[in-house]
């Protein structure tokens, strides 16, 4: 299945920002949606939400377009507009990286990022990058 392929790699690409790799990830999450403990930040939680797809009559195959959210959660000294910036940044730089390996499809689209911020118990930011990644199957293929 090519959509969990791309999925692994983009997941095996973003571990390069985990701690013990010198980055500043703790946790990766892959389509979890339940609250998380704060001693588990900084952590990345990756979505792909919907894959739009058209089949081709002539040439039997199909070309998706497949959507994927990478939220990043922090929740510590450095929780600032700032930080969250940057970090989104190294994020993308990983990103284009494997999209220059071609290992995520044919054409990668960087859609937006968004930041924002909520205090419970905790000040917490979330960062969050839209891409989307379009590849062809088989028809009748994901």
């Amino acid at each position: 299945m090519r959509r969990q392929e791309i999925i692994d790699n983009l997941k095996n690409g973003l571990k390069t920002l985990e701690v013990s790799n010198g980055g500043f990830v703790k946790n990766f999450y892959e389509c979890v949606i339940n609250p998380h403990e704060i001693e588990s930040y900084p952590l990345i939680v990756i979505r792909d939400t919907e894959d739009n797809v058209e089949s081709e009559e002539i040439s039997g195959s199909s070309k998706h377009s497949l959507k994927i959210e990478i939220d990043l959660l922090v929740s510590d000294a450095n929780t600032t507009p700032a930080y969250l910036r940057e970090k989104l940044q190294e994020i993308l730089n990983v990103i284009k990286g494997l999209e220059e390996q071609t290992l995520l499809g044919d054409y990668v689209s960087f859609k937006s990022n968004e930041i924002e911020f909520s205090y419970d118990k905790h000040l917490v930011g979330l960062g969050k990058i839209e891409i989307e990644i379009q590849y062809y199957t088989e028809k009748w293929e994901i």
